[in-house]
């Protein structure tokens, strides 16, 4: 047994010192690391990446006690911290970097793909892809097409036998991303995203903003606030504000936003615009008084200054003459109760419309004539009401989704055609333009106007009857289009918790327009 030990003993200090076996033991394997891993895009209109086109730096390293006293001081020592374990070790890794100063022997830094960026746009229309694919919005609803367009960019070292990297060694770098070229095209414009997020930020902490092209229905630009950092989601996850929720498909409390509904319906019934009411500031339904805000009289009022003063008392006259069914048919041809397809596989909430038999209901109706009640809407609902009162009474969905694309852009897919019907008479579209148009000149709009372009609009402040701190928790709208003479663009904003849809939301829309319109 002694002799036996001794030979093989022998035999392996020959190999060890022998040129040719170490060679054959340096070649014996490899060692592959994947620096990124990407699936198909996600483009605007005009082919700008809103995921899939961003990236990152990656420092492949080769651990050995030489690497390690090179990088203090190379990395930040909280990043230097997290990997000092690994330097110890003998297979080679990848980390994030922040920059390319930490390049040097034994450490290679590669840019490579990133799905986002920390500062990307249309986050929540976009969503969020995670470990096991999409989790919500396009992400999500496109998930199998993006999934299929998946790609990688890999490196292959040389490692001996014992799993150590031969540093300085060739090594093999594959490069599929070119795969995930593909994608989805949706109908957003990073020009009018990019105003419509900073001009909401700098007049909101929470709400949303949809604006949309009259033409077509598609949407150009979909905020919702606040937003979130989708590199970062764990930072948000506990946040009171839920800044995950995309708020421009959530149904809020409509308020007197919904008051062209309502007229709409009462003009396609024969209804005189010109025909006045006596405004005393509020009227006697049962139990309960309702009227306008501080149930200040308007005196004689006419439908352009109910719209432009938002008269609640001429509103619920008028829903008592033309009942609660004509407005619920006129809402639903509007494409309230419904969900809004926004692509094929993605829908905003469908919002609710009372049932027809509690309008019988005095006190029901009423509330429903300027907004409030059980009813709730969303702000691509409202986006697509405003639009197709600009549009000369024809209602096309709002929708996000052009089609599927190949790796060179080209539609290859559509998934569907947007619904178009005509939901009102072009004559009735143009007495709602111009009350609206009123409201902007010298009614409850006139902290949207501008002195640049041309709008109309409509505000809401919408009761929700939340009460917190004491105080009453109110929803601000302010819809309407610019310009007002050939209106191209819808646009809505929703402040939550707003003061009213004047001041709280229609600075912002006065910005959107003025910087759409000089851009555009």
């Amino acid at each position: 047994m002694l002799i036996i030990c001794a030979t093989l003993i022998g035999r392996l200090v020959i190999i060890i010192g022998h040129d040719d076996y170490i060679a054959a033991a340096e070649n014996h394997s490899t060692y592959k690391l994947t620096l990124a891993e990407t699936r198909g895009k996600i483009y605007d209109r005009n082919g700008v990446a809103l995921a899939g086109g961003a990236s990152c730096l990656k420092a492949l390293i080769i651990p050995s006690a030489d690497v390690s006293a090179r990088l203090i001081g190379k990395l930040p020592l909280e990043k230097y911290n997290s990997i000092e374990s690994r330097l110890k070790g003998v297979y080679p890794f990848v980390t994030d970097v922040s920059d390319g100063s930490c390049e040097c022997d034994g450490v290679t830094v590669y840019r490579v793909p990133q799905r986002y960026s920390d500062h990307s746009l249309a986050v929540h229309l976009v969503g969020i892809c995670g470990r096991s694919g999409g989790e919500s919005g396009i992400e999500r609803a496109y998930d199998e097409w993006l999934s299929g367009a998946a790609g990688e960019l890999t490196v292959t070292c040389r490692v001996s036998a014992s799993g150590r990297s031969l540093d300085g060694a060739d090594r093999e770098i594959n490069d599929t991303t070119r795969n995930s070229d593909r994608g989805v095209m949706l109908t957003i414009d990073s020009d009018i995203q990019n105003i419509v997020e900073s001009a909401a930020a700098k007049h909101m902490e929470c709400g949303a903003v949809v604006v949309t092209d009259i033409e077509s229905g598609g949407i150009l630009a979909m905020a919702s606030l606040p937003g979130y950092n989708r590199n970062d989601v764990a930072s948000v996850l506990d946040d009171a504000r839920s800044p995950l929720i995309n708020r421009a498909v959530t149904p809020y409390n409509a308020g007197s936003v919904f008051k062209p509904v309502v007229a709409a319906a009462a003009l396609e019934r024969g209804f005189n615009p010109n025909e006045e009411y006596e405004c005393t500031g509020a009227v006697r339904i049962g139990d309960t008084t309702m009227g306008c805000i501080n149930h200040t009289p308007h005196g004689k009022v006419d439908m352009k200054k109910a719209i432009s003063h938002s008269c609640n008392t001429y509103f619920i006259n008028m829903s008592r003459q033309i009942g609660g069914q004509a407005i619920i048919e006129t809402a639903e041809s509007l494409g309230f109760g419904m969900a809004t397809r926004l692509g094929a596989r993605y829908s905003s909430a469908k919002g609710t419309l009372p049932e027809v038999s509690l309008l019988t209901r005095n006190a029901e109706l009423a509330n429903l004539s300027f907004g409030q009640g059980s009813l709730t809407v969303t702000p691509v609902q409202v986006a697509g009401m405003i639009a197709a009162i600009a549009r000369g009474g024809e209602y096309i969905e709002p929708y996000a989704v052009i089609g599927l694309t190949d790796e060179r852009f080209n539609i290859i897919s559509q998934p569907y055609l947007p619904e178009k019907h005509r939901a009102m008479s072009t004559s009735t579209a143009e007495i709602l333009c111009g009350c609206m148009r009123e409201a902007v000149l010298d009614g409850t709009a006139k902290a949207g106007a501008s002195d640049k372009i041309t709008s109309a609009a409509k505000t809401g402040t919408a009761e929700t009857g939340i009460i917190k701190n004491r105080k009453k928790i109110n929803q601000a709208w302010y819809a309407g289009f610019f310009p007002y003479e050939a209106p191209k663009y819808a646009c809505v904003v929703l402040a939550e918790n707003g003061t009213s849809g004047g001041s709280s939301a229609g600075p912002v829309f006065k910005e959107i327009a003025e910087r759409v319109s000089v851009q555009h």
